[in-house]
């Protein structure tokens, strides 16, 4: 299995983008042993959500005035969704924000590593389903599809990845290959440019939960 400590010194290696926008978001990207393979944890929304509705999802959402920047929200909202509790994640680095396709928000992705064996709980209203993906499997660019979708006469390239009756889609699926940029053998597909406009920076990697 792909080492946890490996992960970790990729990302302070990197200089992560960081973005700004009216609104900001955090999800958390959850990695777990599986059956001796390294996965990623996800949802898929319910249909009872105002937004999204049946979309495939990392735990996350809106960050809220009493959160710790981002890792707060990620791991606030992981609980609220999931049951995940603060205690067993160790948050080991951001990926790069991402800007929404209305540019108006911006999301910032969170990488976990779960520890121990938590018992998840979906939240009823907000999570229709846990379910896991390997990362092994998300390697295989022949199970990948990209479609294009026309913005202000620009396409973009949208990125589909079917898994166990879901599609993983979207934003989601664009961080998840950007999670996939850390690893040797890097993404399965090339990665462009994220969506969106506005002031970018560059900042180096600095992860506390205290």
């Amino acid at each position: 299995m792909i080492s946890i400590s490996s992960l970790r010194a990729r990302l302070v290696e990197r200089t992560r983008r960081v973005d700004e926008r009216p609104g900001y978001a955090a999800v958390l990207v959850p990695l777990l042993d599986v059956d001796g393979q390294l996965s990623l944890l996800l949802t898929r929304r319910t249909e009872k959500l105002s937004t999204h509705k049946g979309h495939v999802a990392f735990p996350g959402g809106r960050m809220d005035a009493g959160d710790d920047g981002p890792i707060g929200a990620a791991l606030r909202e992981a609980n609220e969704e999931v049951g995940l509790p603060r205690a067993h994640v160790d948050v080991i680095g951001l990926l790069d924000d991402f800007p929404t396709v209305t540019d108006d928000m911006v999301v910032t992705p969170v990488i976990g590593w779960v520890e121990g064996a938590p018992e998840l709980v979906a939240n009823e209203y907000e999570v229709a389903r846990i379910f896991t993906i390997p990362v092994q499997a998300l390697m295989n660019r022949d199970a990948w599809v990209v479609r294009y979708w026309d913005k202000n006469g620009i396409d973009y390239p949208v990125f589909y990845f079917d898994w166990d009756g879901e599609t993983l889609w979207g934003l989601s699926a664009y961080i998840t290959l950007q999670f996939l940029t850390l690893l040797p053998d890097g993404p399965p597909i090339e990665l462009p440019p994220p969506y969106g406009r506005g002031p970018i920076r560059g900042h180096p990697q600095a992860v506390s939960q205290d």
